[in-house]
């Protein structure tokens, strides 16, 4: 999906087409697919190159208005700081660094988990779902082996 359907998915929700949501909608597509996930303070200042003026608050309330449209994904890496990702190019899920918090996108999905917990509670309607692999990239494992070989 591009920032034109975007938009236009946004209109068709009778959402107002703000510039600094215009901005903020372009921000998080311009960063998709990339494996550092943006915090709302780097939306923020992201958009604040052509925004000057505009607030925190703003930033935050404009991604829970494209969270809930359907837009954005707001992730959490336990890592302290929630993060944001254009959510318009379908479904996937993580694996994510603990030494310096990249974000792959990994494209399967725990189906079978997700049968299971229906079949065994088929009183429970799953909206949703996040599924996160936390470990070590190969830049990080690399780095970790040259620092025990110089001691």
């Amino acid at each position: 999906m591009n920032l034109k359907e975007a938009l236009y998915r946004l209109k068709a929700q009778g959402v107002r087409l703000t510039p600094q949501r215009q901005e903020v909608l372009r921000v998080l597509i311009e960063d998709a697919g990339k494996e550092e996930h943006l915090s709302a303070e780097e939306i923020w200042r992201r958009v604040k190159e052509r925004y000057a003026s505009i607030s925190f608050d703003t930033i935050y309330r404009t991604l829970r208005l494209l969270t809930r449209c359907g837009l954005a994904s707001e992730l959490d890496f336990f890592d302290g700081c929630r993060r944001f990702e254009f959510a318009g190019h379908g479904h996937h899920h993580h694996l994510v660094c603990l030494k310096c918090g990249r974000a792959e996108e990994l494209d399967i999905c725990p189906e079978e988990c997700l049968a299971r917990v229906q079949a065994e509670k088929p009183g429970f309607k799953v909206t949703s779902h996040e599924f996160q692999i936390y470990g070590f990239c190969q830049r990080c494992q690399l780095l970790q082996a040259d620092d025990c070989r110089s001691n």
